[in-house]
């Protein structure tokens, strides 16, 4: 497994102004892990209630996390289901949600996969299991070159992890049945923290952004592509978003308390995590969070004037 020079295609890069992505602002507190998609001609969310074990929960007192899906015109709950699961994602198929995530409070060793036609009721399955020794996090899937591949952030002690944390990779054929790819082999990335993962294919390349730590505490959203999941060609544009003052800007502030506002106004920002898309009429939607990613966390909305694919394309042309 390797990094692509970076130095030799910088040499010679030429890269012309380019869209950025907007950021539009907060809209919700204590909330990580949220995937946007489009089910139905609508544009929902999906989201990782947290229990009271991980960082503040939202104002609500819960011994098991679940899982939720929120309308994102006005942030009505559609469904909650799968408590005491944690770190989710979900993918969209000819009318069907697919979700999968982690058994237990964050950390376990199962993978759960729920698919469900109209968000209520719930069909569900063992997706993987893994070893004792390895803790499982955040997922993302997309659709690859004639399979679907998963991506899996890991810790724990086993020899596929190095500086934690690690991305793994999985496969189907069906959406339903999961098998890993050799986690020796396959991986990224050992040497450094690479977290968070949101996995795409375009033109033969599966793009991943993902989260690196940086010195002095910050936590920041780079990209990399690659063919075989084993050599990586980092954006000659990196990183992706960086904290700003316009993480805090307040998106429907009458939904919001004086507290709330006041500790939006006033939060510890060095960290932009947990970042997700989908391409809904005419642009791309980017859900992430920002905050001190140590348990005070808030959620917020991008924008790229474009679709995902162009938007993906754009780090490295």
């Amino acid at each position: 497994m390797s990094l692509i020079n970076f130095g030799d295609s910088l040499k010679n890069a030429r890269i012309p102004r380019r869209k950025t992505l907007k950021k539009l602002g907060t809209l919700k507190c204590d909330a990580v892990e949220t995937t946007p998609v489009v089910f139905g001609g609508r544009l929902i969310r999906f989201e990782w209630i947290r229990n009271n074990n991980w960082g503040e929960s939202g104002g609500v007192d819960r011994g098991l996390g679940c899982y939720s899906f929120v309308d994102m015109e006005n942030e009505e709950i559609i469904s909650t289901f799968a408590e005491d699961h944690s770190f989710g994602c979900c993918y969209e198929e000819d009318g069907k949600m697919y979700v999968c995530g982690v058994r237990g409070g964050g950390g376990g060793q199962i993978l759960d996969l729920f698919v469900s036609s109209d968000l209520k009721k719930w069909e569900s399955s063992v997706a993987l299991t893994f070893p004792d020794n390895i803790s499982l996090f955040n997922t993302s899937i997309c659709k690859g070159d004639g399979e679907y591949i998963m991506a899996i952030e890991i810790g724990g002690s086993h020899e596929a992890v190095g500086n934690p944390f690690t991305i793994v990779f999985a496969r189907s054929e069906d959406l339903v049945h999961w098998s890993m790819l050799d986690m020796m082999e396959y991986s990224y990335s050992r040497s450094r923290y690479t977290a968070c993962p949101c996995i795409r294919y375009v033109d033969g390349q599966y793009y991943i952004i993902y989260l690196e730590s940086a010195p002095l505490h910050r936590w920041l959203p780079y990209i990399v592509r690659t063919k075989d999941f084993k050599d990586y060609e980092a954006g000659v544009i990196n990183p992706v978003m960086y904290p700003d003052n316009d993480d805090k800007q307040v998106i429907c502030p009458e939904r919001f308390t004086k507290e709330a506002l006041d500790r939006i106004e006033n939060a510890v920002n060095c960290n932009n995590s947990d970042f997700d898309m989908c391409y809904y009429n005419g642009k791309t939607i980017i859900t992430y969070s920002w905050g001190n990613q140590i348990g005070k966390e808030f959620l917020a909305v991008a924008e790229y004037d474009g679709t995902d694919d162009e938007f993906l394309k754009s780090f490295f042309e």
